[in-house]
């Protein structure tokens, strides 16, 4: 009996947090952990003490605060950016359930175009937002010869507030549309067909299939592909200022360009860390959001 007692002792003992092995994963992770304390905590830290601080070093307290929350101007730039997260989430999830049921098709056709659907998903943002500059400029660029062909009047898509705002949507569409859909088709993958034979033995429509069958299936990757592209077009700037710098005037300025041109153009570093704060809480939320529903699916499929 003693003998069992020291043997199982031994094991939780060379189990443990002091044994050679739980040493060595430590040892491992040290470089990660390091990079992580020094260009994330370190700068993070960092920018809440600025935060705090004026142009001269002194000690505002809520100040910088105050100043850019009770901006009208910042609140334009919060309304502009939902608009920007709604309008792509919904078109790339709505366009990119559509693409990844035919990509999941077999055929040789759309294997061979497969890889084409990755192209605006590979082209780094600032090269396709200068694409897109060309494409819409207003004395050269070929979509306005078009429009002006078709109905005889000079149209210029990024100087005009309407138009602009709807060109960036549209560009950061065309960017998130491939992981959306890519990431869909994962999905749709997994669905075993005997249960959509089943469905058409019980007369279920093509409707009642996809709100009853596909729907439910697809829930996870749905929820991560929303999650994702909400956060990457909230921290959309490079796209959004290489295409209209956020104009014309502030008319495409989100949260995320305001951010980089206080900080990087004005130099107005104090705005710019405050604005950088708002942004990293809004994150948090998304994240806790994500914890949370996670969780909650997790204690389902226990119970």
């Amino acid at each position: 009996m003693k003998f069992h007692m020291n043997q199982e002792r031994s094991k939780e003992k060379k189990s443990g947090w002091g044994s050679k092995e739980s040493r060595l994963a430590y040892l491992f992770m040290t470089p990660l952990l390091l990079c992580l304390v020094a260009f994330m905590v370190v700068p993070m830290i960092t920018g809440i003490q600025i935060s705090f601080q004026n142009a001269k070093g002194d000690f505002v307290g809520l100040g910088n605060y105050h100043l850019v929350l009770g901006e009208p101007r910042f609140w334009n730039n919060v309304r502009l950016s939902l608009t920007y997260v709604v309008c792509n989430v919904l078109l790339s999830i709505v366009l990119g359930f559509l693409a990844a049921n035919l990509i999941t098709q077999k055929s040789k056709m759309v294997s061979m175009l497969r890889p084409l659907y990755l192209i605006p998903w590979i082209i780094p943002p600032v090269s396709s937002s200068i694409l897109f500059r060309t494409l819409l400029d207003a004395n050269t660029g070929p979509v306005t010869r078009l429009i002006k062909m078709i109905t005889g009047k000079n149209v210029m898509i990024l100087d005009q507030a309407k138009t602009a705002l709807l060109a960036v949507i549209f560009h950061n569409f065309w960017r998130s549309f491939p992981f959306a859909m890519l990431f869909l088709a994962a999905g749709l993958t997994m669905i075993s067909k005997d249960v959509y034979e089943a469905a058409i033995v019980d007369g279920a429509s093509k409707v009642k299939q996809f709100f009853y069958i596909t729907l439910p299936l697809v829930k996870n990757h749905l929820f991560i592909v929303i999650l994702m592209i909400t956060n990457w077009t909230l921290q959309d700037s490079e796209s959004c200022y290489s295409l209209t710098k956020g104009g014309p005037g502030t008319a495409t300025e989100m949260v995320a360009v305001r951010l980089f041109k206080d900080s990087f153009v004005y130099f107005e570093i104090h705005t710019g860390v405050v604005i950088g704060i708002v942004m990293m809480c809004i994150s948090i939320i998304f994240a806790a959001i994500y914890y949370w529903v996670t969780k909650a699916k997790e204690m389902e499929t226990y119970e």
